[in-house]
């Protein structure tokens, strides 16, 4: 071969490379493209900054402490990784402590009280309960009762952070919402009942421009039922929200009374509405089962469910203070 046929040949050679070159840094780069778009297309798909994987690993934490009723150690263990996450978010708190009178005598309840600081006058209140219910004999760790929810509102604190355009936002965990023997007036919603108390005494209730409550919510079978009682504007912002976001098969249009923490707002003349699934499992028969025994456990709690309240809740702050504003939303 002679010198023009070599050097013909490195030419080839080398603009093989260049091709086999390109063409690999051009499948490199249309593989970070499209992983890229992916992750753009995943974002615009997120409905809420809510997580609710990361609730839901807050819940394994909390169940893991074991049974919370009011009083006991576990619900001091409890308070304190609240605490200690509201801390690292940056949202104060406060604690509201009374002595109770139970059946079983007097006992230390502490409601926590998460406030996120508002740009304009009023509070819109959020609450839950943490404590699991009294039930000696056996271990009662309450992962959707008491528990789905605790952990639910942590992440909604960390979805919203510190402060808020609109109303200031208070997140209160309540204590002793069950009751230690039998349900009546006197024996449940001891921390929401003593709450109200409070706020009446210091001449607060009227800054309480409206109340959700959130119970049950963590059942992998998730139906929430409309609260009859609810004033209608607030209830149906939180159905249209669901509906919007492709939720409407969460949110029923069946409705059912429950005696909750919404209660004593209620009474009080605050605007209150109270979200809960109240048929913990697939049917009436697997309720009875799972609610209040043994088998509420975590493998019942979807972190699924747990999104579609946080997106629900999270986009419907913003209406609720528009309609509050607007003077659509009576007492």
């Amino acid at each position: 071969m002679n010198n023009q046929g070599r050097t013909a040949l490195r030419f080839i050679i080398a603009f093989g490379v260049m091709v086999f070159c390109g063409l690999i840094l051009f499948a490199y780069g249309l593989r970070l493209a499209t992983k890229r778009d992916e992750n753009q297309r995943a974002a615009a798909g997120a409905k809420s900054p809510f997580n609710g994987q990361r609730a839901y690993e807050d819940l394994k934490r909390i169940v893991a402490i074991g049974p919370r009723p009011p009083g006991s150690p576990q619900a001091d263990q409890l308070r304190d990784f609240l605490r200690e996450q509201l801390t690292q978010i940056g949202i104060p708190y406060r604690e509201h402590r009374f002595e109770a009178d139970t059946p079983i005598g007097k006992i230390t309840m502490l409601n926590l009280v998460a406030e996120i600081k508002g740009s304009t006058p009023g509070t819109i209140l959020i609450g839950n309960h943490y404590d699991t219910k009294y039930m000696p004999g056996i271990t009662f760790v309450g992962a959707n009762d008491g528990g789905s929810t605790t952990a639910w509102m942590l992440e909604m604190a960390r979805a919203i952070g510190p402060s808020r355009k609109g109303r200031t936002l208070w997140l209160v965990w309540f204590d002793g919402e069950e009751a230690i023997k039998e349900w009546s007036d006197t024996d449940g919603l001891y921390g929401s009942r003593e709450f109200v108390r409070d706020l009446r005494r210091r001449n607060e209730l009227k800054s309480i421009h409206a109340m959700i409550n959130v119970d049950m919510i963590g059942d992998v079978y998730l139906g929430i039922v409309r609260d009859p009682g609810a004033p209608p504007w607030l209830s149906t912002l939180v159905w249209t929200q669901a509906a919007e976001l492709g939720y409407s098969s969460h949110f029923l249009p069946t409705s059912m009374p429950v005696q909750d923490d919404h209660m004593p707002f209620r009474l009080a003349q605050i605007p209150a509405l109270e979200l809960i699934d109240f048929e913990y499992g697939g049917s009436a028969l697997e309720h009875r089962s799972n609610w209040h025994t043994e088998r509420d456990t975590i493998d019942r709690v979807d972190p699924r469910s747990l999104q579609v309240v946080g997106d629900v809740l999270y986009h419907a702050l913003p209406t609720m203070d528009q309609l509050l504003d607007e003077g659509v939303a009576g007492r």
